[in-house]
């Protein structure tokens, strides 16, 4: 197996629509810190792919599934601090050509997979929780001839800045990202996983990027890994799609019962108008040795992930995959903005984990 890894600065024009907050009105006046677009590369036998991460809210609705015949598997970071997406799809799919062309150059033989665990507390916590909690974080490292790299999977909403800030910023997961580089020395791919309910709403003291430094260093100071599984030349590539049809419901709502935090919500339905009666999702499946990699392009709530873990711990999902999405949450929550801000059917989640679980059973 052969792997590669690149990473470039998305360059973006001032004065577009900035993404994320629906209650932001104003355009964007500059950056504050660059925004990236990370490739993976994997290549074994017939089977070539790779993985584009880029910091937006979302993948464009029209981005490329493969580039000069390489099939592609691409995932938003979710920040609310970047133009949206389907404004900027020529700019993102000609980084993707560059940064491809880079992963691919600099890819050589995997000579080690590991995969490290450590738990992180007071960066995010649940918001509809009293409790103080703390997440599982997992680092994934890739050690080749040539490189060192680490996906580092973290299921945190990424946003401590608000509708008020009109830089782009990576916000939180930038400043992670570029604490582990220093400490590590390595280049870190930020992947996010289901974090429906999990944000810096109760762990930020305010909305600035001070703050975003404060929280990650707590999130530097209690990265200490210990190790789940590791392979000296680790070998079985396999990529795999399938279709989800998910049914999509109107909801009525009375307005007098919302409370503030339920406002955007209610904005989000009356600015999605009519519904499709369906829509088709691509999930993906991507096999690398026993890690297990599952791409969807839902905002999923962190119990989803317990149970997939429970059932293999080296089995991770993946959000904000393949295409542009929205909340899909259990079939108990019956109210608040993420329950206003899903367009589907209650059964969805539950479809979902048992697409998932079957294909998991039969890897």
């Amino acid at each position: 197996m052969k792997i590669g890894f690149s990473s470039v600065d998305l360059s973006f024009p001032e004065k577009l629509e900035m993404a994320g907050y629906i209650l932001r009105k104003e355009t964007s006046i500059g950056s504050h810190d660059p925004l990236q677009l990370f490739c993976i590369y994997l290549n074994e036998d017939q089977i070539e792919t790779a993985i584009l991460v880029f910091d937006l809210l979302t993948v464009p609705k029209k981005f490329p599934r493969q580039i000069d015949g390489i099939k592609l598997i691409p995932v938003a970071t979710h920040i609310h601090s970047g133009p949206k997406p389907d404004c900027v799809c020529d700019i993102i799919e000609f980084s993707a050509r560059e940064a491809l062309m880079k992963a691919k150059q600099n890819s050589s033989n995997l000579n080690k997979l590991t995969i490290k665990q450590f738990e992180v507390s007071n960066v995010c916590d649940f918001r509809n929780r009293q409790d103080s909690t703390t997440i599982p974080t997992n680092l994934i490292e890739f050690e080749t001839i040539k490189q060192r790299f680490s996906i580092v999977l973290f299921p945190c909403h990424p946003t401590v800045l608000g509708p008020e800030n009109l830089l782009y910023s990576s916000d939180i997961i930038g400043a992670i990202r570029r604490k582990l580089e220093m400490k590590f020395d390595q280049p870190f791919v930020f992947l996010n996983s289901c974090c429906g309910d999990l944000s810096t709403h109760r762990t930020r003291k305010e909305r600035s990027f001070t703050e975003i430094e404060r929280l990650a260093g707590i999130f530097l100071k209690q990265c200490i890994p210990y190790i789940l599984y590791q392979k000296s030349a680790p070998w079985g590539l396999s990529v795999k799609e399938i279709e989800l049809e998910v049914e999509y419901v109107q909801k009525n709502v009375e307005e007098s019962s919302l409370n503030e935090r339920d406002i955007p919500g209610m904005m989000l339905i009356k600015q999605r108008g009519k519904l499709p009666e369906r829509e088709e999702f691509i999930i993906s499946f991507l096999v690398i040795d026993h890690l297990k990699l599952f791409f969807v392009p839902f905002e999923l709530f962190f119990e989803f992930c317990n149970v997939i873990s429970s059932i293999d711990k080296l089995a991770f999902v993946i959000c904000y995959a393949n295409s542009p999405a929205s909340y899909v949450v259990p079939k108990s929550v019956k109210s608040g903005y993420e329950w206003l801000a899903s367009p589907y059917a209650d059964d969805t989640e539950e479809r979902l984990l048992s697409l998932i679980s079957y294909e998991l059973m039969r890897l």
